[in-house]
């Protein structure tokens, strides 16, 4: 298919492109799961927080499409768009993993950790490492507390340069992880290394991991009793295998391959985030490779869904003001 810059035709830019539509749909089934869950549970949510973001989301929804229907600019309107859909998208996803507590059953930990233990994998000893070297421990967390900048870069960044065929390649490939990734842990939960182990404190405060033993208490607390209350601004990750973080990483590096003076920032930073998630993810050994799995699967997926959606549009990978 060529890549050759052209302009888009109106018609084309006035409507969410498929790729749009799934991440939406997807958002919508998740959110209507979501109240239902609510319901049930009876769960008190946050609800101004709530409010906030979808405030948020319906602005730059408002932009985007004023953009794409005015003809002004189709990159912002991609933009604008993508970043809106990515908002909701994650809001509902992460919500409703949080509401996928009590688990059901006993989080998969000590299997996970058996397997850690046949390659020698210590999750401790990784923490008393970061600890007697820190400005490799630093550098690894700032690494890995950059995925969320990232991707909110990356939306940004691909949408202003017109590249819309990466710019749905990365929100489908996120689409198809996220929920496969959500509905396995919910079948199969894990709560990652954290969990197993009391850390000295005087190692946790050398290595003051992102992810620290009372984090790891509060996920094994969170796993029994389920949320009292779910607000926005305090929802943590609690996927531990497959690792998302790597899901995500390897989805960046992908993506900004095709941004020629952005693809070594996010090859360097996305490969320092591999190592970063054991000492501040509190990771099993085995989180990784599964990850790494979920994620070439993922891109594969998405990359063919969505070029054979724009060789039957017949659109151009890049688009031109």
């Amino acid at each position: 298919m060529a890549t050759n810059t052209i302009t888009m035709p109106l018609w084309a830019s006035a409507r969410l492109w498929p790729a749009e539509r799934s991440m939406l749909t997807v958002a919508l089934a998740a959110a209507a799961i979501d109240l239902v869950l609510i319901a049930v549970k009876g769960v008190r949510i946050d609800l101004p927080a709530y409010g906030a973001i979808i405030a948020l989301v319906a602005g730059l929804m408002a932009v985007g499409t004023f953009y794409r229907r005015s003809g002004r600019s189709q990159r912002i309107g991609a933009a604008t768009v993508c970043a809106a859909l990515f908002i909701f998208f994650s809001l509902c996803l992460s919500t409703f993993n949080t509401l996928l507590l009590p688990l059901w059953r006993e989080p998969i930990d000590v299997g996970l950790n058996a397997v850690d233990q046949v390659f020698g994998y210590h999750w401790p000893a990784m923490i008393e490492w970061a600890g007697q070297h820190p400005t490799v421990n630093m550098v690894l967390r700032v690494a890995y507390m950059s995925t969320i900048p990232q991707f909110a870069a990356l939306v940004v960044i691909l949408g202003f340069a017109g590249r819309l065929r990466e710019l749905h390649v990365l929100i489908t490939a996120v689409t198809i992880t996220a929920t496969f990734t959500i509905c396995f842990w919910g079948l199969f939960p894990s709560l990652g290394a954290k969990s197993l182990y009391d850390l000295p404190m005087a190692m946790e405060a050398l290595a003051s991991p992102v992810v620290d033993t009372a984090y790891g208490d509060h996920m094994v607390a969170m796993s029994r009793e389920g949320p009292g209350f779910i607000s926005p601004k305090q929802i943590k990750g609690l996927v531990a295998f497959p690792s998302y973080h790597i899901v995500l990483a390897l989805i960046a590096i992908t993506a900004a391959r095709s941004i020629r003076w952005l693809f070594p920032v996010y090859l360097v930073l996305n490969l320092l985030i591999m190592p970063g998630i054991f000492l501040h993810g509190g990771h099993h050994l085995i989180d990784l490779p599964a990850g790494l799995v979920v994620a070439v699967v993922g891109i594969a997926i998405a990359r063919r869904i969505v070029y054979r959606q724009y060789d039957e549009m017949k659109a151009p990978a890049v688009v031109a003001e």
